[in-house]
């Protein structure tokens, strides 16, 4: 984990680097133009080297072309046909579908490239929307009151209550960097009768509150397999058009709708890579990977937004250590900390958008 952090400081130069070095601005727009896209499985894709290409990654492929890596000094991306999950920066990410193999050459699905590569590789490319400034946060604790979220009824343990703990904690760590933070609920509640009225009562807070980051806390659980699975994963919106993570059936009637929190698709990507990165980092758990989800609170969002699993309840020896102060203390410090990046990132968009501020 410690690479990866190292790495985020190579991107953090990166951006510096934009802003301070003659021409950089003007090589930007030189830059190759997008991939032309291809159909396949009905899809359109891009071809993935094409696409590296265009952000100065150099490729390096391997097992008859069904691999592939896209490096340069700030980035590695991991490619593999058939499958949706990769790595960046040794950080586990799954796409919204899968590598294609095609006449020889690996393909990368087109939403995937814009929506969830690019923002991560360079913030604010192309015509994208730059939010303001982070000025309100709003964290949400997951659960409340009558809903008690997941637990461990073997070591006495209610999602609602850690999440209402990690909550305080990270309010605290942004209020001191400067940031109005506003939670959901500061007790144990529901904020509605109905589990649906409820996630729409969250979700409206977000606009309410004027928010510029949503922030929903939670922890895990499994039914089957509870000794074996562990760790950290964290969801952002899926984009209009793909499937979500779990929905492995594409199933899903309503892939075609936008929704509200889609207007943020590409600083959603952004956040939810770098919130996830930093609790890997923080926590050393293991990585369940960054995902995608058509959850309420997300689908809502008036604002980019993302939802953390911060560890498995059910899982004996994890919840252990969830339930430890120090554990979720450190939750709150890695999540503090990406934000503290995230809008670094933000504002090094903004000044190479205008020059001379």
């Amino acid at each position: 984990m410690r690479a990866a952090a190292f790495s985020f400081a190579r991107v953090i130069a990166w951006l510096l680097i934009g802003l301070t070095v003659p021409g950089f601005a003007a090589a930007e727009r030189a830059a190759p133009s997008r991939p032309a896209t291809v159909r396949l499985a009905g899809l359109d894709y891009v071809d993935a080297a094409a696409f590296g290409a265009r952000f100065g990654l150099t490729v390096t492929p391997a097992a008859a072309g069904r691999k592939l890596t896209l490096a340069n000094t700030w980035h590695r991306i991991e490619l593999e046909a058939d499958t949706r999950d990769i790595r960046i920066n040794g950080v586990r990410v799954f796409l919204g579908e899968p590598l294609r193999l095609a006449q020889g050459r690996l393909h990368v699905g087109r939403i995937d490239a814009e929506k969830l590569l690019t923002p991560i590789l360079r913030p604010g490319q192309g015509e994208v929307r730059l939010p303001g400034p982070i000025r309100v946060i709003l964290i949400d604790p997951g659960h409340g009151g009558n809903d008690p979220g997941m637990q461990n009824r073997r070591l006495g343990l209610d999602e609602k209550t850690l999440t209402l703990d990690t909550a305080r904690r990270l309010k605290a760590l942004l209020t001191a960097q400067g940031y109005t933070v506003v939670l959901t609920r500061a007790d144990d509640r529901q904020l509605a009768r109905s589990k649906a009225e409820d996630l729409q009562a969250r979700a409206a807070l977000v606009a309410q509150a004027k928010a510029d980051l949503f922030i929903s806390l939670h922890y895990n659980s499994v039914e089957s397999g509870a000794d074996r699975v562990s760790g950290v994963e964290v969801y952002t919106l899926t984009p209009q058009f793909q499937y979500s993570h779990s929905d492995f059936e594409r199933a899903d009637s309503t892939a075609g709708i936008a929704n509200l929190g889609n207007r943020h698709d590409h600083w959603n990507s952004l956040l939810g890579y770098t919130v996830h990165r930093e609790l890997l980092a923080g926590l050393q758990a293991s990585d369940r990977g960054l995902k995608r989800g058509r959850l309420a609170v997300l689908r809502l969002a008036t604002c980019p937004a993302v939802l953390v699993e911060a560890g498995f309840l059910s899982n004996d020896e994890e919840a252990r250590k969830i339930a430890t102060p120090a554990y979720r203390q450190q939750v709150a410090v890695s999540i503090a900390e990406a934000v503290r990046q995230y809008a670094a990132m933000l504002e090094g968009v903004r000044r190479q958008r205008t020059p001379g501020s």
